[in-house]
């Protein structure tokens, strides 16, 4: 029985080195070779789409991500509550979607329906933010998730009126955003457990 919850952190865990290693290889492999060093303009979809094997890399590594978070949902659910769960849920759909369709240069279908299904994996990952707050049962729990609701609520609006600056390094605040997404569901199933 005691196998279980690490189990799950582990698949968390998992899914964030994952998340990681496509981020380092994928984004590295257009700084080094493809002329790009440094440009933080581009979010991690615009230099994934930038070539079809590079979405497909993207696309493989998340469908894993994808198994493993829902697994952990069906695994680990009904002690988060319901609306936890939906929001989880949406992630997950939006995820998948942003995945199968790469945010390639052109305004073609494939980038429209990356670029919605990307807001809505943005604002529903500020709404579990949100909640994680109300459900934190350990101080650092409760002061992380403070912090990442600001800091959602500043990347969403930042996003949405194209602020010069964030744009301008939308590499860097994009990958936070997601990387400390991760964290929070690391550290709330951490709660989870005691």
């Amino acid at each position: 029985m005691e196998e279980t919850p690490k189990k799950q952190k582990n698949l968390l865990l998992i899914s964030l080195l994952i998340f990681i290693a496509e981020y380092i290889g994928l984004i590295g492999w257009y700084w080094l070779f493809d002329g790009r060093a440094g440009d933080a303009t581009l979010t991690i979809s615009r230099y994934v789409g930038l070539n079809w094997w590079s979405s497909l890399i993207f696309c493989a590594g998340n469908m894993a991500i994808i198994v493993m978070v829902v697994y952990y949902l069906l695994t680990r659910a009904k002690e988060r509550g319901a609306l936890w769960r939906m929001l989880m849920y949406v992630f997950v759909i939006a995820f998948m979607a942003l995945s199968i369709s790469p945010h390639v240069p052109d305004e073609s279908m494939p980038a429209v329906i990356h670029k919605f299904f990307a807001g809505v994996m943005f604002v529903d990952i500020a709404l579990i933010s949100l909640l994680s707050i109300a459900k934190a049962q350990r101080k650092s729990t409760l002061i992380f998730a403070v912090f990442f609701t600001i800091y959602s609520v500043y990347f969403c609006i930042s996003d949405v009126l194209r602020v010069p600056y964030f744009m301008d390094l939308i590499l860097w605040f994009e990958s936070a955003y997601l990387y400390a997404f991760f964290a929070l569901l690391i550290l709330t199933e951490r709660d989870n457990m005691l």
